[in-house]
């Protein structure tokens, strides 16, 4: 399974990526601080194979609402190619209620990401 990690913490992400690995050794986790960097790598990725994104929402220049607006407006990103979680720490009732207008998320986890959830998300 691949995995893009969405996070402009670069701590979490790594604690995300251990997380994953052990769960799943040959895993291919990704991550990016950024949304532009990690929507830029999306566009000119030449990958087929089935991708999970996981997403966080509040982020500098880009959050993750602006990078699925972005995202969805690509017409060279299969977006059936990606399963997308919102993962964050925001509690905030406004956020849950904006990730429902977005049919393309997958689902709406708390961070920190755990092997429960992790499971979950695989299936």
């Amino acid at each position: 399974m691949k995995y893009i990690l969405i996070d402009d913490d670069p701590i979490i992400n790594l604690v995300h990526k251990k997380v994953i690995k052990k769960n799943d050794l040959e895993a291919e986790v990704t991550d990016f601080i950024s949304g532009k960097k990690a929507l830029d790598y999306l566009i000119n990725s030449n990958d087929t194979e089935k991708n999970i994104i996981l997403l966080d929402i509040n982020m500098p220049e880009m959050n993750g609402f602006e990078f699925l607006d972005a995202f969805l407006k690509q017409k060279s990103i299969n977006c059936n190619q990606y399963d997308i979680f919102i993962l964050t720490s925001s509690l905030n009732n406004k956020d849950k209620e904006q990730a429902t207008q977005y049919p393309i998320l997958k689902g709406y986890l708390e961070k920190p990401l755990d092997i429960s959830n992790l499971q979950k998300l695989i299936g």
